[in-house]
């Protein structure tokens, strides 16, 4: 019995390969990786991005617009996850969806806790960095190493540091420009926001604006509740909506007809088709974001229409063609005047 337990140990080890994760972690993993469970929703969106298929289970269900470009994951089992206000996934059906691997978050709360519970199912944990937009990167050059896709691996991490470093090298005329003083409004009234260190704020950082707001967090979850007379006495230049609903509404909502961002038709809904191009979930979507800020502020400063990158974005991450209408809705979502400051 013993010499049976060797070789079913040596079989285990001999089909594994060894991954050190982000945090110097030596981690025994499958050699044919085909299905990871993320477990929260940006890494489960940069997991869509690479590889749909590849996607074992689900932090949440997508709407029907979102299962066209999910793909084979608009099926896979919702199991939940770790995103904020106390929300854990169904360990049952995890362990049913049968990952090869998980990975987490290695800076979300209650890591080491989490962490703990996870390896209870004997499989395969990997921390991974997820701070900044930049760790990107770092997740695409994984799943590389865990599926052996090197050439999609490739394509995505030129697209993103091709990316940031244009960013990068339009701050030096972004510092030229009067910032723009935003509120970002959140929630179906309009009366949540972001305070300055939040990473939910990372695309206005690149983007040459300033949050209009003095705050301070509470949570990493964000979406802190804010005062109407908060929100009147830093009068911002420009309103930035994430819901539809409340993008609808302020335009006849007595409690901010005389901000200034209002009498200057400044108010922009942030384009949500197929994914927030923010935040909720903060995912590769900001890459198309940060551009989508700086068009929207500052238009003169990018090289390439607004349109055109928004399709060739599309085909590269999403694998489809958007048509010239999608194009125009999207675009106009986010124009309430001519789109200069």
């Amino acid at each position: 019995m013993k010499i049976v337990f060797i070789l079913m140990v040596l079989l285990l080890h001999a089909e594994a390969k060894v991954i050190v994760d982000d945090y110097g972690r030596s981690v025994h993993v499958s050699d044919h990786v085909t299905k990871i469970y993320a477990a929260s929703p940006p890494l489960t969106m940069s997991v869509l991005a690479f590889d749909p298929s590849l996607v074992a289970a689900l932090n949440m269900p997508f709407n029907d617009e979102q299962k066209l470009y999910a793909k084979e994951a608009a099926n896979k089992p919702v199991v939940g996850g770790f995103f904020g206000q106390g929300q854990t996934p169904n360990f049952e059906l995890l362990a049913a969806s049968k990952p090869d691997v998980i990975i987490m978050w290695g800076k979300m709360n209650g890591a080491e806790n989490i962490l703990h519970k996870f390896e209870k199912l004997s499989i395969p944990v990997l921390l991974v960095r997820n701070d900044s937009i930049n760790d990107l990167v770092s997740q695409f050059e994984l799943y590389a190493k865990l599926t052996g896709n090197r050439a999609r691996a490739d394509e995505l991490i030129s697209y993103t540091k091709e990316t940031l470093s244009l960013i990068e090298s339009l701050q030096g005329e972004l510092s030229k420009h009067k910032k723009v003083r935003y509120y970002f409004a959140e929630g179906l009234d309009g009366l949540f926001s972001e305070c300055e260190g939040s990473f939910h704020l990372e695309p206005f950082k690149y983007s040459g604006a300033k949050n209009a707001l003095t705050c301070k967090m509470s949570s990493n979850y964000g979406m802190e509740k804010i005062g109407m007379e908060k929100i009147i006495l830093s009068d911002p230049d420009v309103i930035v909506v994430m819901e539809k609903s409340f993008f609808k509404d302020i335009f006849n909502d007595i409690r901010f007809k005389n901000l200034r961002a209002m009498k200057e038709g400044k108010v922009y809904i942030v384009p949500s088709q197929p994914f927030n191009y923010i935040t909720r979930p903060p995912s590769f979507m900001r890459l198309m974001g940060i551009r989508w800020l700086i068009h929207t502020f500052y238009p003169k400063l990018l090289p390439n229409s607004f349109e055109d990158e928004l399709q060739r974005f599309n085909r590269l991450f999403l694998h489809v063609d958007i048509t010239q209408k999608e194009s125009n809705n999207i675009q106009n979502m986010g124009d309430k005047d001519d789109n200069s400051l």
